[in-house]
């Protein structure tokens, strides 16, 4: 099978699967079409990628010789479970879901029926079709399963000028963990801290604009620098008397945020004892504060 002429499918024509399509056919593949849940929503994918699209999921499936499976998560291995099922595989064909919580083995009912079973994930949040369109260009991929087909998935990302990481197959639930901490708990953490803003009367629009510079800085420090040294702040120098400050004022305005900070606090600690502070008097301090608040 020649990446050339390799013809490729998609069943699911969400944000992921059409952002995908509309991006490999930029980069010179072949999109054969779409399947979807709706006629209507394969028909806009299709038209989007200049493909075809197919009423059913089976006779889409026996013209390509690529599969993605971008359905939501929950509903890929049972789309694979009915096409193998259908008998609407065929022998040598690749399959793959881009899910991060999943790993190729979801899919094994494929590998069943003789094809080559991938998982390969984005990492990259696809919250709206023209951005992500726009992020893929420098977009990492992981990538987990078969090694029969190894160069063809290797070649197929060195074609689209994406950087790319093979993990192994057991390992694909730490994988996805550390993919939700550096995006969802992000969130949750920009969130959190925008609450303290408006508990003193800055609302959270102009709080966000205010803190915008802060974060972009401590992402290029982490970048420049590696974690352990752009540590700064009071608990990277040893300073328990502005924690405890932090600490009573939370304890008394927020004490339902109580609980955030200081296990925030317990693995910031943690963090600057691996690089920054070595004084045992300072890090008693400090674990007494965080411990008693």
């Amino acid at each position: 099978m020649g990446s050339d002429v390799m013809r490729i499918g998609f069943i699911g024509a969400g944000k992921v699967g059409t952002a995908f399509g509309m991006y490999l056919q930029k980069k010179g593949y072949f999109i054969k079409g779409y399947s979807s849940r709706t006629m209507d929503s394969a028909l806009k994918a299709a038209v989007k990628t200049n493909s075809l699209a197919y009423e059913t999921p089976e006779e889409l499936v026996r013209d390509i010789d690529f599969l993605f499976i971008t359905t939501p998560d929950d509903e890929i291995r049972g789309v694979c479970d009915n096409l193998a099922d259908k008998g609407a595989f065929h022998k040598g064909q690749i399959v793959a879901h881009m899910s991060g919580a999943s790993s190729s083995l979801i899919l094994h009912q494929a590998k069943e029926s003789g094809c080559y079973i991938y998982s390969l994930h984005p990492l990259q949040s696809f919250a709206d079709e023209a951005k992500a369109l726009e992020d893929l260009v420098h977009t990492y991929f992981s990538i987990d399963g078969d090694v029969e087909k190894i160069e063809v998935i290797e070649a197929f990302f060195k074609k689209t000028g994406n950087t790319f990481f093979r993990i192994a197959t057991e390992n694909k639930g730490l994988y996805h963990g550390a993919a939700c901490i550096f995006s969802n708990y992000l969130v949750t953490l920009m969130n959190q801290g925008l609450k303290y803003f408006e508990r003193i009367g800055i609302p959270k629009e102009e709080g966000f604009q205010a803190i915008i510079p802060l974060v972009l800085g401590t992402l290029k420090n982490i970048e420049a620098l590696g974690p352990e040294k752009a540590l700064t702040g009071p608990i990277s120098r040893g300073d328990a008397e502005t924690v405890s400050g932090h600490i009573k004022s939370i304890g008394k305005e927020m004490p339902e945020a109580m609980l955030f900070y200081k296990m925030m606090g317990h693995m910031t600690l943690s963090l600057a004892l691996d690089y920054k502070l070595k004084d045992p008097l300072k890090i008693e301090a400090l674990e007494k504060v965080l411990r008693e608040g």
